[in-house]
């Protein structure tokens, strides 16, 4: 992994420092040495990582040559890998936070006052007390967990 971004920084200070009348060729160069790379690893079967499957995915969006230069696997598959990596962001980004939904801060400061002024209301009386003051029904359990210790 050392190697692979060492040799991405070098080229693309090149590209910086060369310029960008030559990028396709730098680009190719890239790629190559890319693919060079993940062959040098001491497998029988060359093994790619996600690191080397993101950088196929990010090429295939931003260099359109990029099928001709591909050697280690089939055009169909670097296309899954991206559609695949699309899915799992949006699933994450979709997915509801497990536990308990967070009860309103109003609520929370209430039981805490309540159960600090009034020391002999236990936490029966405190949901019943939110519930008239703010028409919600907390679980006994929830307002026990938010009243002072006293």
């Amino acid at each position: 992994m050392k190697i692979l971004l060492i040799i991405v920084a070098v080229q693309w200070l090149n590209l910086v420092i060369f310029g960008w009348f030559n990028r396709e060729a730098w680009v190719r160069i890239l790629v190559l040495q890319q693919q060079l790379a993940v062959y040098r690893r001491k497998l029988k079967k060359p093994l790619l990582r996600n690191s080397d499957r993101l950088l196929w995915s990010l090429l295939s969006r931003i260099w359109k040559d990029w099928r001709s230069e591909l050697v280690l696997v089939k055009p169909e598959t670097v296309i899954r890998w991206s559609e695949r990596r699309f899915r799992e962001f949006w699933r994450r980004k979709s997915q509801a936070r497990p536990g308990r939904p967070a009860i309103a801060k109003e609520h929370v400061d209430f039981i805490r006052r309540i159960s600090s002024d009034h020391p002999e209301y236990g936490e029966d009386r405190i949901t019943l007390e939110l519930e008239v003051k703010f028409g919600i029904r907390h679980a006994c359990s929830t307002v026990r967990k938010y009243m002072v210790k006293g």
